[in-house]
This record gives C-alpha cells, sequence and structure tokens, in this order.
C-alpha cells in the first residue's frame, strides 16, 4: 500500500499544484511526503509544525479529494510533522519517554493531567491491553513524575503473605491507603486470590473515601478476569476504565525511527516506513522485526532498549550514589551488609528494567544466573518483611 501511494504522489502533485495554485503549493504542500497508507488512511509529513497545522486547516479537504481520485477509492489524511533525528546519546524510546499514537493517547492524556494535579472525574483509574502495548512503560513514567508507590500484583502478593504470616496486615493496608498515589500493575493476577481480593477491596474503598487516587493496569478488562470477587469487580468497573491498544500505524513508525536513529546516516528511512506498514504487533514484535531486517547487523550506537549496558551502567550510577558505595567495590568481591544490599538492590532493579539475569551476572563481574536469581528473590522477601528496605528500593525505581 505504501509503493502505491508513492507511486500515486507524482499524479497527485500535479493535481494539488492545479487546483491549490502554484503559490500555495509551492509554499505549503510542495514538501508534503508520503509515509504510511492503510485502511484508508493516508499518512503525510510535513517539514515542521507550521507546516502541518497550516495544511491541515487549510488543505486537508483537497488533498483528500485528489487522493481518493488518484487511489479509486475514498482516502482520509492524517498529517504530522517531521521529528527532529533523535539523540543517540540518549535514550528516546523508554519508560521516561513512551511512544503516544490514537491507541494509548486516552491513558497518557489521563495520567499526564494527573500528574499534574488537574481534576479528574473519580480517583480510580484502570488501563487494560494485551501483553507489549506499553502498560508498564506508561506507568512508569506516570511513577517518575508523582514519585509514588508502585506495586505489580505479585509483589504485592508477596508482601500481603508477609504481613498474614506476621499479623500485621493492618499496618500493610494502613500503608497502602495512605500513599498519595497507589498505583499497582499487572492486577489482573489477583484472579483466584480471594484473601487478597478482599483486601484490596478495603484498600480501594479507604482510598476512594478520602479521594486518593489510584491507578491501575491489568492484561484484561475486569469483566474478563477470572474468579474475580463481584464486588471487587463492580469497584474496578466504578473507575475511569480505558484500553491501550497495540500501536497504530503512526506509533509503530515513530517507535522503528527511534530504534533505527537518524534516518540520514545510514539511508534506511525507506526501509523503516516499509516495516511500519508490514509489521503490525506489539512493541516487542516490532522490536525483533526490525533486529531482523538488519542485514548488515545492530548499528553501531544501541539505544538502551537495546544496549543493557546503558541501562546496568545508569542503575548501578543511581545505586551508588543512593547507597553511598564506591561503583570498584560494587562490582568486585568484597563483603560487607551495605555492599550486599547494594548488589541485591543493582540486580533487582535491572531485572525490572528487562534484562536478563544472565545479563547481570555478566556486568557484575561474572556472576552465575543462579547467584542472581537468589538476590532477587532475597531482596523481594526482604521488601515483603521491611517496609524501609520496601521504601528503598522504590525510591530507586
Amino acid at each position: 500500500m505504501l509503493n502505491l501511494l508513492k507511486e500515486s504522489w507524482s499524479n497527485v502533485q500535479t493535481a494539488l499544484r492545479k487546483a491549490a495554485g502554484a503559490g500555495a503549493f509551492d509554499a505549503w504542500l510542495a514538501e508534503l511526503r508520503p509515509v504510511l497508507l492503510e485502511r484508508g488512511v493516508a499518512y503525510l509529513e510535513a517539514k515542521s509544525r507550521m507546516v502541518r497545522d497550516r495544511v491541515q486547516r487549510l488543505f486537508k479537504p483537497l488533498l483528500q479529494e485528489v487522493l481518493s481520485a488518484e487511489i479509486g477509492c475514498a482516502v482520509q489524511v492524517e498529517l504530522q510533522e517531521a521529528q527532529a533525528p533523535p539523540d543517540l546519546d540518549r535514550l528516546d524510546v523508554s519508560p521516561q519517554h513512551p511512544i503516544v499514537d490514537d491507541a494509548n493517547r486516552t491513558a497518557w492524556l489521563t495520567l499526564k493531567n494527573l500528574a499534574a494535579g488537574k481534576p479528574l472525574p473519580g480517583a480510580l483509574f484502570l488501563f487494560h491491553g494485551p501483553t507489549g502495548v506499553g502498560k508498564t512503560f506508561l506507568l512508569r513514567s506516570f511513577r517518575e513524575a508523582v514519585r509514588s508507590a508502585m506495586f505489580d500484583l505479585p509483589g504485592l502478593l508477596k508482601a500481603f503473605q508477609s504481613a498474614h504470616l506476621e499479623r500485621r496486615t493492618d499496618g500493610l493496608r494502613d500503608e497502602l491507603v495512605q500513599a498519595p498515589v497507589l498505583i499497582v500493575d499487572e492486577i489482573h493476577r489477583i484472579a483466584g486470590k480471594p484473601r487478597l481480593q478482599q483486601f484490596m477491596a478495603d484498600v480501594l474503598a479507604r482510598r476512594d473515601q478520602q479521594g486518593s487516587n489510584t491507578v491501575l493496569a491489568s492484561r484484561w478488562h475486569p469483566k474478563e478476569i477470572r474468579e474475580l470477587d463481584d464486588g471487587l469487580c463492580t469497584q474496578l468497573m466504578g473507575g475511569f476504565v480505558a484500553k491501550i491498544d497495540p500501536p497504530g500505524p503512526l506509533g509503530r513508525l515513530r517507535y522503528l525511527r527511534a530504534l533505527e536513529g537518524a534516518p540520514s546516516r545510514n539511508g534506511r528511512a525507506e526501509a523503516i516506513e516499509g516495516l511500519a506498514q508490514r509489521a503490525i504487533g506489539s512493541f516487542p514484535e516490532l522490536r525483533a522485526a526490525w533486529a531482523r531486517s538488519r542485514d548488515r547487523g545492530l548499528p553501531g550506537h544501541y539505544l538502551e532498549l537495546i544496549d543493557p549496558a546503558r541501562t546496568f551502567g545508569r542503575l548501578r550510577d543511581r545505586v551508588c550514589e543512593r547507597l553511598g558505595v564506591d561503583s570498584q567495590q560494587l562490582l568486585g568481591k568484597g563483603q560487607g551488609r551495605q555492599l550486599s544490599l547494594a548488589r541485591k538492590v543493582l540486580a533487582f532493579l535491572c531485572v525490572q528494567e528487562g534484562l536478563s539475569r544472565a545479563e547481570v551476572g555478566r556486568f557484575l563481574c561474572a556472576r552465575t544466573r543462579a547467584a542472581v536469581s537468589y538476590m532477587t528473590r532475597s531482596l523481594a522477601d526482604d521488601m515483603a518483611k521491611k517496609p524501609h528496605v520496601r521504601a528503598l528500593v522504590e525510591g530507586l525505581l
């Protein structure tokens, strides 16, 4: 479809010049560039936001009319401005810089307004969608903005089980109720856990009474979560519920461009646009398709999503600063309570950021995958039993 659009574009330009006039065409339409054609929508790129806005306001109906006549079926037009080449020394796609398009814009705008303190109807927000659509990225971006507590459901379950055994469930409930903003990822994993469901229903009811914001993410809509208590399902449905879909055409294009880097550097601009047309799926599926498209191997300058060493280095520096340990000692063989805690925290954060345990072990002076697994399990147990350890880790996430 992209080839069809590009083949038709020269005829379209001739018709546009005639219909709009040479002056208007040269000023606003001549440098428009087709980048995608999908499901009857042609995506055109303008050289700047000003040009995009001008064309959107004055020439969009004309563009749709001329394109429809040339291609032979009704075509809608979407316009975007050309993006500046990404800085390869900075992470362009990450929990701090999520890709935003029509598939996740509602969730992104909601979280943005929440972070800005703008009033919204209700205090409970639940976003659901399949694996790989960026739910966790959005939650982490939001957490960075509000600096509040964030749990994934398995971690919350472990904390609940530990609190239950030690008869301090009330303390954990008060901690969750009093959090200015409570963020819980993977809430669908509460399925089939009746005691935890009752506990969460109580927490949500108390937070609702005091008007505290709660943000949840789930793989499924509340009605699709199996073995979910009817009362808790009603609570979840009573909040603001929005779906996050796999990235659309522009989301795919922006994500692939971020992975590729500046198109002018390697001459693969058209290849990336074609890949955005062909590869449809989640972000991990797009990333895999992009990696396969690199006939000559991956680019020399990895983005942090691709290069685990960048992620490890960033987290290592953060842990060293927060816990007051030396980076050489941290990566060495020395022992000590503070060093041991710092290594556990570093391993845990790296795994949370998506590094494999084998990668973490390689960076931590050739420690085995089993050793890294022990570190992460040990820290998870400490977080479940010791609120100050959990607060330390949450402050670093």
